[in-house]
This record gives structure tokens, C-alpha cells and sequence, in this order.
């Protein structure tokens, strides 16, 4: 599915319950389930989906909710402290994988300082004895995956490019999470087209609960929010 689609989806869903000035129990459920279908279709695990929105709904169809003037976006809160409470919840220090490779996403919105921070990222972790790869999945930023070789070079680490495919497609055929492979550590690179932290969390989760297996592979999310 493409990151686009994904966004729209999720959109859509969102905006239903914003259109309407008081929700039901009925609203809830629906957007959650147009949100777990979205999800799905992103590849993202079944029982991790399901988990999830049932955690939300649970959540959303509580009194305070349906009670507020403002009972849309209350859900759309709840959204995004379930998303962060399901990838950890807290900053975190990098924790590498025993069994390579390390999954790294470095994600913001555009002219936040992501490919900047990315050589210096590859720079530190060449510095530390690791072997990085740059996988440009910025696909919506006019010259970023240009530039990402650039400053790949200046850092002396290989830079992975599939052009303007899918970004969750690149992210998954680079080649670390294909086949046995030198690397030890990848940086994934994507620009999030607005202000929409929620869509970021969500295609994190998408990759992280690939329906293919990644054995032991660590993945952490860097944002320059």
C-alpha cells in the first residue's frame, strides 16, 4: 500500500468524526475500524491492528469523550498516546540487535535538519566500528535523495535508492532486510509530507510489524519533530 494511501485512509477516518459535533459509541467503532483496515493494508500486523484500535475504542467511548466540546479530537489524542505508548513511550538511547542489522528511522517534516543529522548519525556509528547504509525513502522532497548521496559520500557510507518507488518498499528491499548482509546498522530517511506525527508512528508500525519475519532485528525511530 502506499504511503500515501495509508495517509489518506487515515484522513478520511478522522475527518468523519470530526465533521459530526458529537460522536457515538457507533462513530468511534467505525473509525476504528476504517483505521485497523488502513492498517492492515500497510502491512501491519493482525493482532497488533486489532490490539491497538480495541485499546482506543475502549478508550474513546469513555464519558469524558462523548462529553467534550471537543470529542473528535480527544480521540485523535487518544490515537497518538496509544501509538507512542506502543513503541516504547519514552526517549530511549539506541539499543543495537546481537544479530544485525539495526533498523534506525530518522523522520520529521521537511527542512528539519533530517539528512543533516543523518551523515551525522552514519558518521558516529562508522566511528563506533559499525558498518551503516542510507536508505533515501524521502521520496517527496524535490533533490533530498541527491542530496542524501552527497552527504553519504562526504560521510563514506553507501547510500540505498529505488528513485520515487513506494517508501515502505524501499525501506524493505534494502538490502540488509533482504539477505545476509555486512551491514550492521541502516538509517531509513522519510519526510512526512505535514504535520502528521500519527501517520509517522503508524508507518513505524507498519515496518515493525512486518508480516515478514526480521528475526532479530532492532528497529528504534529518531524524529526531528
Amino acid at each position: 500500500m502506499a504511503f500515501e494511501g495509508l495517509a489518506d485512509k487515515l484522513g478520511n477516518a478522522f475527518k468523519k468524526l470530526k465533521n459530526k459535533g458529537k460522536l457515538s459509541e457507533k462513530d468511534v467503532k467505525e473509525a476504528m475500524r476504517e483505521v485497523r483496515l488502513a492498517l492492515l493494508e500497510a502491512d501491519v500486523n493482525y493482532k497488533v491492528a486489532k490490539d491497538f484500535t480495541n485499546k482506543v475504542t475502549e478508550r474513546a467511548v469513555g464519558q469524558d469523550v462523548m462529553q467534550s466540546l471537543t470529542p473528535a479530537q480527544m480521540v485523535v489524542k487518544i490515537v497518538d498516546e496509544e501509538l507512542t505508548s506502543l513503541m516504547g513511550g519514552e526517549d530511549a538511547r539506541i539499543e543495537f540487535a546481537s544479530k544485525p542489522p539495526t533498523v534506525i528511522m530518522m523522520c520529521g517534516l521537511q527542512g528539519s535538519g533530517k539528512t543533516t543529522h543523518t551523515a551525522k548519525l552514519a558518521k558516529m556509528l562508522k566511528k563506533q566500528g559499525r558498518n551503516p547504509l542510507l536508505a533515501a525513502c524521502d521520496v517527496y522532497r524535490p533533490a533530498a535523495i541527491d542530496q542524501l548521496k552527497v552527504v553519504g559520500e562526504k560521510a563514506g557510507v553507501p547510500v540505498f535508492e529505488m528513485g520515487k518507488a513506494n517508501p515502505v518498499k524501499i525501506a524493505k528491499a534494502s538490502p540488509p532486510l533482504r539477505e545476509p548482509s555486512p551491514i550492521t546498522a541502516m538509517t531509513l530517511l522519510f519526510s512526512i509530507p505535514q504535520a502528521d506525527f500519527i501517520l509517522m508512528r503508524l508507518l513505524w508500525m507498519s515496518l515493525k510489524t512486518s508480516k515478514k519475519k526480521l528475526n532479530q532485528t532492532k528497529f528504534c525511530l529518531l524524529s526531528t519533530r
